[in-house]
């Protein structure tokens, strides 16, 4: 990655402009911004001009069709569902893919069909984001007591690229906000799996169940709150800025001055050695783990009232000491927010007796495509025809 280079010009007053001060700061790191202050007449006047740098490494990038920023850590899907890909931190594609038509994923942008053959042009592939509805919350010292979360979550699981677990669910969570415990009430989930492929599992004295799907929980803090805890810096007057622990890139901060979004997107593994585990025979062996959030762009701070939504991407290997190979293993976690709010504690209380008291049976499914990215069109096909509900 090429040095940044900042250049900072500072002018005296334009009598014939009413300018007081002009302030240009270059920066080029993978890409060139120009922002420019203008203080003129007492209103200070930001005009941020974003310039995406030519793509001259003869590979295809990922961006967003609307700030030209690039899309890290996005999935590529073949015609059965199959995750044959992701693009790294720069949103670079994957070259050796079999030429067919294949589905981008990613949770902040719509799903996008094209063919593969065009990632070994030197050409950008464009998605458009999700247009979320970002309602303003009235808050008052009073009610910051506690976070209410209304969540839509989804869990899946392909084994060597089949989906053989799905499930998903509403729930509510209750953040402290002095003490930053989070307590999670589950309003209604559904299971699905995969007959054929379980019928398939070898049985064995001692069998671990390969199943990885979970149900959520939230931390007290929220990733943006728990990596500026662990020590990760990254550039807070930039658009575009790379995680960095000491000299460990982990990830990147990219902030949607138009929609007023800002996604951090995270390496897990970047820190950390992938030593595989052990147990009854059993193996297992973590190679890829990536996390995406997106908030509601503050320049101060990034709480669960501020949260969007989430993404975890796990790629695993799994074996018995008697396999002849390894079986991969990728996960698919999901949190959506669909409504939020402060609350006192004793609203929360009301709350939870409401809930307590509320049969599951009276929530509808009602899946909100503005707020849940829709899944790949494959993935949904498999859904429908292979896979059962379960209790």
């Amino acid at each position: 990655m090429s040095k940044e280079e900042k250049l900072n010009i500072k002018e005296q007053n334009d009598t014939a402009m009413g300018i007081k001060k002009v302030k240009v700061r270059i920066m080029c790191n993978d890409f060139l911004r120009t922002i420019i202050k203008y203080e003129c007449r007492g209103f200070a006047i930001l005009l941020l001009l974003l310039f995406v740098s030519l793509n001259v490494s003869g590979q295809a990038v990922l961006l967003d069709k609307t700030t030209g920023q690039r899309i890290s850590y996005a999935q590529i899907l073949n015609s059965k569902g199959a995750v044959i890909g992701t693009t790294d931190i720069d949103g670079t594609l994957p070259q050796d893919l079999n030429d067919e038509v294949v589905t981008i994923q990613h949770i902040a942008y719509k799903p996008k069909s094209v063919k593969s053959s065009l990632f070994k042009e030197d050409i950008p592939i464009y998605l458009n984001p999700i247009e979320y509805q970002l309602n303003a919350v009235t808050v008052t010292a009073k009610n910051r007591e506690y976070i209410h979360l209304k969540t839509y979550f989804r869990s899946y699981q392909l084994n060597d690229s089949c989906m053989k677990y799905f499930r998903d669910g509403y729930l509510d969570f209750f953040i402290d906000t002095k003490h930053k415990d989070a307590e999670r009430f589950a309003i209604k989930i559904r299971n699905f799996q995969n007959d054929s492929l379980i019928d398939m599992d070898k049985e064995r004295a001692n069998t671990l169940v390969d199943k990885y799907i979970y149900t959520p929980s939230l931390d007290g803090l929220t990733l943006m709150e728990r990596l500026k805890k662990e020590g990760w810096k990254f550039t807070t007057d930039s658009i575009d800025s790379r995680l960095r622990l000491n000299e460990v890139v982990g990830g990147a901060i990219r902030i949607d001055t138009i929609q007023r979004v800002l996604r951090v997107e995270y390496d897990v593994l970047a820190t950390k050695k992938k030593t595989p585990k052990t147990l009854f025979g059993y193996t297992t062996r973590l190679e890829n783990y990536y996390q995406t959030e997106n908030y509601i762009y503050n320049p101060e701070y990034q709480s669960y009232m501020d949260l969007i939504n989430r993404k975890n991407y796990r790629k695993l290997f799994f074996s018995h000491k008697k396999d002849i190979k390894e079986q991969m293993i990728e996960i698919i976690d999901e949190l959506y927010v669909l409504e939020h709010e402060y609350i006192t504690k004793d609203e929360m209380k009301l709350y939870k007796k409401t809930l307590k008291s509320k049969l599951a049976s009276q929530v509808k499914w009602n899946i909100d495509s503005t707020i849940v990215t829709p899944l790949a069109p494959q993935l949904e096909q498999v859904l429908i025809n292979d896979l059962s509900q379960v209790e």
